[in-house]
C-alpha cells in the first residue's frame, strides 16, 4: 500500500462515499479530544474547501486551548509533528494544517479499503 498521491487524493474525493467516511473519520478523531462536529460531517458529504474550512473551526478551538491539546490531535490523527511545525509561520498556517488533517484522516481510509 503507497499513500494517496495528490491526483489520487482528488479523484477520492470526487465518491461521496469515500468524503463520508473521511468526514466521520475526522468526527471521530475530533470527539476523542471532546469536541462534537457539526453534525453535518455525518449527513452530507462536504466540498473538500467546506470540509477544510469545518476542521480549520474545529482545529482553532483545540489550538485555543493550548499546545498539549493540539499536539493530543496530531497524535490521534497520526499527522507528524514535523510536517505540522513546518508550516507553523505560514500566512496560510490554519488552510494548510488543515489539509494535512483532511489528507491523513483520506488516508486511513483509503487503507482501511484494501482490508
Amino acid at each position: 500500500m503507497t499513500p494517496l498521491s495528490h491526483e489520487q487524493f482528488q479523484e477520492k474525493f470526487q465518491s461521496s462515499d469515500f468524503v463520508l467516511k473521511t468526514q466521520a473519520q475526522i468526527a471521530k478523531d475530533f470527539n476523542r479530544l471532546g469536541y462534537s462536529p457539526p453534525p453535518s460531517l455525518y449527513e452530507t458529504p462536504l466540498s473538500l474547501n467546506d470540509l477544510l474550512e469545518c476542521v480549520q473551526g474545529l482545529l482553532s478551538q483545540v489550538m485555543q486551548l493550548g499546545e498539549t491539546s493540539t499536539l493530543q490531535l496530531l497524535y490521534i490523527i497520526d499527522v507528524p509533528q514535523s510536517d505540522f511545525l513546518s508550516i507553523t509561520t505560514d500566512p496560510n498556517f490554519l488552510h494548510k494544517a488543515s489539509f494535512l488533517i483532511v489528507k491523513r484522516e483520506a488516508q486511513k481510509v483509503h487503507f482501511r479499503s484494501f482490508f
